[in-house]
This record gives C-alpha cells, sequence and structure tokens, in this order.
C-alpha cells in the first residue's frame, strides 16, 4: 500500500512539475517568435534577389499576402508533381492575397531558363546558385521540394518538406486574421 501511495505522489510530483516545465517552455517559445527563424509563428530570413527576369525579390515585398515560398529543381520528380498546384495558386488565388515565389536550386541556369519557359512558369523564379545567396542554406533546405507559407504578417505559417497539398496550405493561411485585425 505505501509502494502504491509513493508512486501516486511521484507521479503527482512530476505532473506538477512537467507541467509548469510546459509552461515556462511555452514562455520560451513565444520569445523565440520575435527572432528570425524558420517554425511556426516566427519571421523568416529576409533577402533580396533577383529573379531569372531581373526583377528584384524581397521577402518584404509580400507583406499583407499569404506568400507560397517554394524551393525545388527541374530533375526533381516530386517537385514537377506541384508546378500545376503552384501555377494556380498564382493565377487563381492572387485576387485572394495569395503569391508564389519560387527559389530553383539547380546548378545550370541555361537547364532552368528553358524549363521555366518549356513549362511556361507564371511565378517568379530565383536561381540560388546565380544569386549566390544560398538560399537553400538560410531556409535549412536538405531535401525538396520544401514549401513554407508565410502568412501576411510575415510570419512562418507552415513548412512541408517533400509533396504537400499547398491549396489547403493556403486556405489555413487565409484564415489566419489579418496584421491589421491582430
Amino acid at each position: 500500500m505505501k509502494r502504491v501511495l509513493l508512486g501516486c505522489v511521484i507521479f503527482g510530483l512530476g505532473l506538477a512539475i512537467g507541467g509548469v516545465g510546459g509552461w515556462v517552455g511555452g514562455k520560451r517559445q513565444m520569445a523565440a517568435a520575435e527572432s528570425p527563424g524558420l517554425s511556426p509563428g516566427q519571421r523568416p530570413p529576409a533577402f533580396t534577389a533577383s529573379d531569372l527576369n531581373g526583377i528584384e525579390q524581397r521577402l518584404d515585398r509580400y507583406q499583407g499576402k499569404v506568400l507560397v515560398l517554394h524551393f525545388w529543381a527541374t530533375w526533381c520528380p516530386f517537385c514537377r508533381g506541384e508546378i500545376e498546384e503552384l501555377k494556380t495558386l498564382q493565377t487563381e488565388w492572387a485576387r485572394q492575397g495569395v503569391a508564389v515565389l519560387t527559389v530553383n536550386l539547380d546548378e545550370d541556369l541555361p537547364t532552368v531558363q528553358e524549363f521555366v519557359k518549356s513549362q511556361g512558369l507564371p511565378y517568379p523564379v530565383i536561381s540560388d546558385r546565380r544569386v549566390g545567396l544560398l538560399l537553400g542554406q538560410q531556409y535549412d533546405v536538405r531535401g525538396i521540394p520544401v514549401t513554407y507559407i508565410i502568412g501576411r504578417d510575415g510570419r512562418v505559417v507552415l513548412r512541408f518538406n517533400g509533396q504537400a497539398d499547398l491549396v489547403e496550405a493556403v486556405k489555413t493561411a487565409l484564415q489566419a486574421p489579418s496584421p491589421s485585425a491582430a
């Protein structure tokens, strides 16, 4: 009987300490959301880079919109599988405040340019190797595709490693309160 009672006391203390630890951890997480990072709620690293058309792309340019920031390569079959969904988001969802910006991780610029032209990609494409910023490294891309959904407030809403239902992810981001309402 004493063992059972002692076990209950230890279990209760563990719950109490764990609850306080979780609360403290929650405080730390809220503070971390104010610093740059790649987790939901954090502001991703800022960048400025020219796309394949020579147009300057800046992350803060998309403030107030839901941004689909997509890292890909021409040789990746999973990346190719998301092209139609990305095209749809760029063309049919723009009126709802959605934009698509992609970062190609191929090394051969002529291959990227030809692929973009042949596929008729309607969204801006940054060649990571061309701009020398290594955005893939800044955004912790270790495999492709990787997609960040960045909310209207400029914070990461979702991150996907691999293929994802990007339309559903954008719907989720659009339901989040706008910066002026927060």
